[in-house]
């Protein structure tokens, strides 16, 4: 299958022309939104614009105009739902919690967000289109791990006298996000589904990597504990 390189065209952006107008703005995100939808459900090559005008309503037209085809609407509709979900996230109010019970409230925010079927199917979608088109997998990771993590590195700054001296903020919210939500987001990609006792175990394994004995060690995260190897 060949490779598609997404042009600065096809990207997010609004073009000028039909950024200035709110009934711009406003049919574009009905565009996304809906195509969003659209591709979850039947993936890159089972939509075609004729299906997403006919759902929308509209011209193709609208669709050049503001994302320049179909390529590009399929950028912006991830970007604009690995937002969304993010956007669960950063709502969380964090205010006044110590360093471990903001970590835990953290941790089972993002590992329920993670499981939800959207978000599954969202991932599947990214991980099938990334090698067609390079720039897919960029958009997910900055919208979507990145982003989680920087949540993360934010409530940690708060408490960053509690943390091991010297030690980085960005390796702590890494290990934490990964320690949490990876194996659980792998079993389920799967059909493993975790119950919320699993979920529960995989927010304390991260609490205690991040607050454990082991904690110095995270300044230095690709260096193996003495005695292992690899």
């Amino acid at each position: 299958m060949p490779t598609t390189k997404l042009s600065p065209e096809k990207s997010t952006a609004l073009r000028s022309a039909h950024r200035r107008t709110s009934r711009g703005a406003t049919k574009c995100a009905e565009l996304r939104a809906i195509a969003a939808e659209l591709f979850l459900a039947h993936g890159y090559d089972g939509v075609s614009l004729d299906g997403i005008v006919r759902a929308a309503g509209g011209s193709k037209t609208n669709i050049y105009a503001f994302y320049g085809g179909k390529e590009g609407l399929f950028l912006a509709a991830i970007e604009a739902r690995c937002r969304h979900l993010q956007e669960r996230l950063t709502a969380r109010d964090l205010a006044g919690l110590g360093l471990e019970e903001g970590l835990r409230a953290l941790g089972r925010d993002m590992v329920d967000l993670l499981l939800e079927p959207e978000h599954l199917a969202l991932y599947r979608l990214v991980i099938g289109a990334s090698a067609r088109f390079p720039g897919l997998g960029e958009v997910w990771y900055q919208n979507g791990p990145l982003a989680s993590r920087g949540v993360i590195a934010a409530f940690l700054a708060g408490h960053a006298g509690e943390l091991a001296e010297g030690a980085r903020l960005e390796d702590f919210a890494r290990m934490f996000h990964d320690v949490a939500v990876m194996d659980q987001l792998h079993r389920a990609l799967i059909g493993a589904m975790q119950d919320e006792a699993e979920r529960e175990c995989a927010v304390d394994l991260a609490l205690r990597a991040v607050l454990g004995k082991d904690v110095a060690r995270l300044q230095h995260p690709s260096r193996p504990l003495r005695g292992t190897s690899g």
